[in-house]
């Protein structure tokens, strides 16, 4: 007892130290549990005035389009959604109200309905759940046949493109051989031709002793002579005129113009030079007769008449008479004589001309054989790098054919690969190759020898000028001024000119004929052999009917690309004036259109001409490679895709295209042209132009309609081109019509010719196709012998694709390639046109609440009165709750 003693008053005093926060801490512990309360309250309220909210959706939307959007935005149900929550806030309508309200006493104080940005159904990603969602249950049934089955027929494509491509390569090469061969056939054809034509060595070398010989006698001596006789000046001092003259005629008789350059003519033309200068200095040998006749003048004057003067007569006459003997002598030798200078000149240009005729002759043949020897090297190098270039692109093309052969798709084409194996590993692809190295080495010998001999024939030369290519007058105009110059300080005799000519002819290059090559013959080599029998221009029988037969196929190719390209009878919506405001304008997207190049087939259609064979054949090659792209990445729809799958099933099931009222070749009933909700298809704006629209974006239905059949005739081509590729019979049929065409002996030639009639009959069956499939027909994907229809087939049988099975692949394939908010855009632009009088650019399917509410509290004031001022921050009897959410579909 004596420890509660010691203890008296103890307890009291602690328990009334903490008597007071105990209870201050239970009064705020009611008050707190009722505003926890409060909070739960309110959520259910929001969260059920929300859900009425969502529950007034669009029912024309929901049933026929599958999409949930309220049937007004949530700003415009604020009031109607703050009634709802006001009501559940408070218990409205259940028992004992009245003491539910007693316990919390929620009041609003705000409440906001709010817009939810990006929740409208036209935004892409909002549309793409909601499509989705509808069609996971739906769409599975609609896909089983297209995805288990018939894509699958496309999971080769780029296969089949690219050892179509890898063939053509290898034609084009081949094809490019051929025209090496030509090429080099020209200019080894001028070769052998110099070849043969041009003078043995020995020949040429004594042309050429020849010419030295001329040039050193005859040429030189008649220049120097005739040069010497131009400056020739001297003259008598003798003034008996009658002994001058007589003198000139006893040496104008010693000259013989038939031996011009004998010692004797030239010491005997130089002393009439001689009596000629000096007679002419004395007035002209007429002066004879003049002095005659004034002498005789003066002594008849002195004379008498008698017998004696008769005697005088008598003699003077016979004086006379032989003064006009010398004379007329005289005049007559001068006349025979003159020309000398002349002849010894044309002696000198006759030799000189002959011999640079001669030799130049020889030089433009060697120089010609020399080009065409350096030409025909080049060109068999270019045949050669053709050739290995051939012998690669068949490895290209034998290693995309395996490629089909592991896929089982290879067919015939290996049977071809085979053949062109045989003809690079045994054949003349490889005989040819080693038969062109020996050819080569042929061509340059000759290309060397050539240009030894021209090298000689050039430097032959005389005072500097190249006898046999420098002309003949420009030599003489050289010669004759040196020979002026040599003979300046000559004596004028024979004896003289022979020592001047011994110095005058050291100006003489004589150059032995030397080569390190040999002049070989080409004419019997076998590879000249062989492209003269490459490129031998001889048609085949009945060549002139394959051609035609094989342009009217490559025409009627041209004609159905056109065709697909045309717009006529496609129905006229116009997009870009529907009546209303079209979403795709706010979502962003955009058109496109498709290559042209898929239907660019027309050209000049003529097989034998090489030019539009290659341009033909590259039309086809574009519109085959613009499908294959398009088609890149197909095997991935079912793998990556299956949303995309859903996006494109919806599109195709909810709209119609254009053949959605044809099945094979009939119209289809009005009650069978609806969509997947049940609805009617035909009631649409752009009815017969809505998946297509959704596809490409063009603001003209018919444009849209044309990308679509444009495309078709594309990837018809493209599978068409892979069966005449692969093949035997029309294999066959082609390899015919081509060595008809380009003449058996071309092996180079009939690849390229081959190819492109198997092209044009890939064309005349793709327009059959393209045909069946504006008349609702599936066509036969991949053909084979029963389903080609040109050749009797029924194209119409087997797996088929029909116009809105491509329309869903192509729809897949522009998801895939990241088209998708495009088609989404477009999508909702459908929906839009067919319900003008629903807004779905205001059409939300989510909604967000904004509220504020107070709860009335017991104990919160007053402990907040404890702190000076309200300090704690509850003046009133209230606490204030602020409510925000947001909920949608």
């Amino acid at each position: 007892m004596r420890i509660f003693y010691r203890n008296n008053g103890t307890i009291s005093v602690f328990l009334s130290l903490i008597l007071l926060p105990v209870i201050l801490l239970g009064c705020l512990t009611v008050d707190a549990s009722r505003v926890y309360l409060s909070k739960v309250v309110i959520s259910d309220a929001g969260e059920m005035a929300m859900n009425a909210g969502l529950a007034q959706y669009n029912e024309i939307l929901h049933d026929e389009y599958g999409l949930l959007v309220m049937d007004k935005s949530p700003e415009a149900m604020s009031n109607e959604l703050e009634d709802y929550f006001n009501t559940s806030l408070n218990g409205t309508g259940l028992p004992d109200a009245e003491d539910y309200d007693k316990i919390l006493d929620l009041l609003t104080k705000k409440f906001e309905a709010i817009n939810v940005a990006g929740a409208e159904i036209y935004r892409t990603d909002v549309e793409k759940q909601q499509i989705i969602e509808y069609m996971k249950y739906r769409a599975p049934v609609c896909l089983t046949e297209l995805v288990l089955e018939k894509i699958g027929e496309l999971k080769n494509t780029k296969t089949m493109a690219e050892a179509m491509e890898a063939e053509m390569d290898f034609s084009e090469s081949m094809e490019d051989c051929q025209k090496a061969f030509e090429k080099a056939l020209e200019s080894l054809d001028i070769l052998n031709q110099a070849i043969e034509s041009f003078p043995s060595e020995d020949s040429i070398r004594r042309e050429m002793e020849n010419t030295e010989k001329d040039y050193k006698e005859t040429v030189s001596r008649c220049l120097l002579m005739r040069e010497l006789i131009q400056r020739y000046d001297e003259k008598s001092r003798s003034t008996d005129l009658k002994a001058l003259a007589e003198g000139f005629i006893d040496a104008a008789k010693k000259v013989n113009l038939s031996s011009p350059e004998s010692r004797t003519t030239f010491n005997a033309y130089i002393d009439c030079l001689y009596y000629m200068n000096s007679v002419t200095d004395l007035g002209g040998v007429r002066k004879l007769l003049e002095e005659y006749d004034k002498a005789k003048e003066e002594e008849e004057a002195d004379t008498e008449e008698g017998s004696e003067t008769e005697n005088i007569v008598d003699a003077t006459e016979a004086d006379r008479e032989e003064l006009e003997k010398i004379v007329k002598d005289y005049q007559e030798w001068q006349n025979k004589i003159e020309g000398y200078a002349n002849i010894l000149l044309s002696r000198a240009n006759e030799k000189i001309s002959s011999h640079h005729n001669t030799l130049n002759s020889y030089r433009e043949t060697a120089k010609t054989a020399k080009n065409a020897a350096k030409t025909s090297y080049d060109r068999l190098e270019d045949v050669k790098k053709k050739l290995q270039k051939a012998r690669e692109d068949f490895g290209a093309w034998d290693g995309k054919n395996n490629e089909l052969k592991e896929s089982g798709a290879s067919a015939n084409m290996d049977v071809q690969v085979e053949e062109y194996r045989k003809f690079f590993s045994s054949g003349n692809g490889n005989s040819d190759l080693k038969d062109l190295e020996v050819l080569m080495a042929s061509v340059s010998s000759d290309e060397g020898f050539f240009g030894d001999i021209l090298k000689v024939l050039d430097e032959e030369k005389f005072f500097g000028k190249s006898i046999a290519s420098d002309s003949a007058d420009s030599q003489m105009n050289k010669y004759m001024s040196e020979a002026d110059s040599a003979v300046r300080k000559s004596e004028s005799d024979y004896t003289a000119i022979e020592n001047v000519r011994k110095n005058f002819i050291r100006n003489y290059e004589h150059i032995e004929i030397s080569s390190s090559y040999s002049k070989v013959s080409i004419n019997g080599d076998p590879f000249y052999q062989k492209l003269r029998e490459y490129c031998n221009e001889q048609n085949g029988h009945g060549s002139q009917s394959n051609q035609d037969a094989a342009n009217s196929d490559l025409n009627q190719s041209g004609s159905a690309s056109t065709s697909a390209e045309s717009m006529e009878g496609y129905p006229t919506f116009n997009w870009g004036n529907p009546g209303v405001t079209l979403p795709s304008s706010k979502a962003g997207s955009n058109s496109r259109t498709a290559d042209g190049a898929l239907t660019d087939l027309n050209g000049n259609s003529n097989i034998s001409d090489s030019s539009a064979r290659r341009d033909s054949i590259s039309k086809f090659r574009e519109s085959i490679g613009a499908a294959s792209s398009f088609l890149d990445g197909v095997d991935r729809i079912v793998a990556d895709g299956l949303e995309n799958l859903y996006l494109a099933e919806y599109a195709m099931q909810m709209f119609s295209y254009y053949t959605v009222d044809k099945e094979e070749g009939q119209t289809r009933p009005d009650q069978g042209i609806i969509s997947i909700s049940g609805y009617s298809l035909k009631g649409h704006k752009a009815y017969r132009a809505e998946c297509e629209y959704i596809l490409w974006g063009d603001q003209s239905s018919q444009a849209n309609i044309r990308n679509t059949f444009m495309l078709l005739f594309g990837i018809r081509l493209l599978f068409n081109s892979f069966y005449a590729f692969t093949d035997a019979g029309i294999n066959g049929t082609a390899t015919a019509a081509a060595t008809a065409i380009a003449n058996v002996a071309a092996p180079y030639l009939i690849p390229i010719i081959k190819v492109a009639i198997k092209l044009g009959y890939a064309g005349v069956e793709t327009a059959n196709d393209i045909s069946k499939l504006k008349q609702g027909y599936g066509v036969t994907i991949l053909k084979n012998s029963s389903t080609w229809a040109t050749g009797g087939g029924d194209n119409t049988k087997g797996v088929t694709f029909d116009y809105s099975e491509y329309l869903r692949v192509f729809l897949n394939v522009s998801l895939l390639a990241g088209h998708e908010v495009d088609i989404l855009g477009r999508t909702a632009d459908c929906i839009q046109v067919n319900e003008p009088d629903i807004n779905l650019l205001n059409s939300y399917t989510m909604l967000a609440v904004e509220a504020e509410v107070t709860t009335r509290t017991t104990f919160m004031r007053k402990v907040s009165e404890l702190g000076e001022g309200g300090a704690l921050g509850f003046p009133e009897d209230t606490y204030p709750i602020t409510y925000q959410s947001i909920l949608g579909y």
